[in-house]
């Protein structure tokens, strides 16, 4: 009983100071007109509207739409005493092809640059989402998205132009949410966008290898990171405050048995791989050796380069 009420006790002045209250989604969930002023079909575009009983969200089309209604959900936000809104921003909405050789939509840039203003107007933080699984389906259909070593380039190119356009007012940047999940969801089982799995694992994708392409698409998930702190680093645009990670969701593992060997080293297999997995690379520029021991040759390598960029390290070219 004493810890319920002391839980009804817990405010903000039961976090340190700095702490920021804030609240989150992706441009899919709530931003809606998905056919409005240039944007393009994503991947989840096309993945909710050809298989509608994949998903519980039907498609993105209205969502809440955000799009028209952003500073009336704003005022909403203020009014609960937010700090920071983290919002990702659209691939499809801003570069329609996703190509940046393709031009970049102005339309695009227009609403999120009235989105922050409005944001920062109410005394709400921006932090902007540079990827949240919805890349154009363009770039699915003619290359395989993050199944080829392509979109590492074009994903650097939309994140300078989102630096470019927006570095001046955010400062709270995130590369790639939840890797893990996107890995895993979108690549071993098929239940996100874009659904590709093994036929054993849900019968009715219609491509796929969950054996395979979930170490595929988490390599150059890796590098599409390291390639946009690289340009976040070179944007002078940025503020010399400014702030940018990745986020992580893993779940944390304890062995059922402390005194066990077989369970601690099952914890200590799954938290290689629930954590490890996407967060060794950023630190030592490597996968854990567990990984590699039950992935095999399934595992993607890191080149010494690429190794050097992921732990953000300087890589001098052959000519200096």
């Amino acid at each position: 009983m004493a810890n319920t009420i002391d839980s009804l006790k817990l405010d903000r002045h039961s976090f340190p100071d700095g702490f920021i209250f804030g609240t989150a989604g992706s441009s899919f969930q709530y931003e809606g007109a998905t056919n409005e002023d240039g944007k393009s079909p994503s991947i989840w575009d096309h993945f909710s509207h050809t298989y509608p009983e994949r998903t519980k969200m039907h498609n993105g089309d209205v969502a809440i739409d955000f799009y028209h209604r952003y500073k009336d959900d704003i005022k909403l936000m203020k009014e609960i005493n937010m700090d920071s809104f983290r919002f990702s921003i659209s691939w499809s909405r801003l570069i329609p092809s996703g190509k940046l050789k393709d031009g970049v939509n102005k339309e695009g840039v227009q609403f999120y640059k009235d989105l922050i203003d409005e944001l920062l107007a109410n005394g709400i933080q921006p932090s902007m989402t540079l990827y949240h699984w919805d890349h154009p389906q363009s770039l699915d259909d003619e290359y395989g998205g993050f199944l080829s070593p392509k979109i590492v380039k074009d994903f650097r190119d939309f994140a300078k132009i989102c630096f470019e356009e927006f570095g001046e007012k955010v400062k709270l940047w995130t590369t790639i949410n939840e890797p893990y999940i996107m890995a895993i969801a979108s690549y071993d089982n098929g239940n996100k966008a874009p659904g590709r799995c093994s036929s054993w694992v849900n019968e009715i994708s219609p491509a796929g290898d969950s054996s395979t392409e979930p170490y595929i698409v988490s390599h150059y998930v890796l590098l599409a990171h390291a390639v946009a702190v690289d340009e976040f680093r070179k944007c002078k645009k940025n503020s010399h405050d400014s702030k940018i990670g990745i986020v992580l969701a893993p779940i944390w593992h304890e062995p059922y048995n402390s005194d066990s060997a077989d369970d601690k080293d099952a914890v200590e297999r799954a938290l290689a791989f629930e954590i490890g997995w996407h967060l060794d690379p950023l630190i030592h520029g490597d996968y854990p050796d567990i990984v590699k021991k039950y992935a095999g040759d399934k595992l993607p390598v890191f080149t010494t380069e690429e190794s050097k960029l992921l732990k953000g390290l300087t890589i001098k070219s052959k000519g200096n």
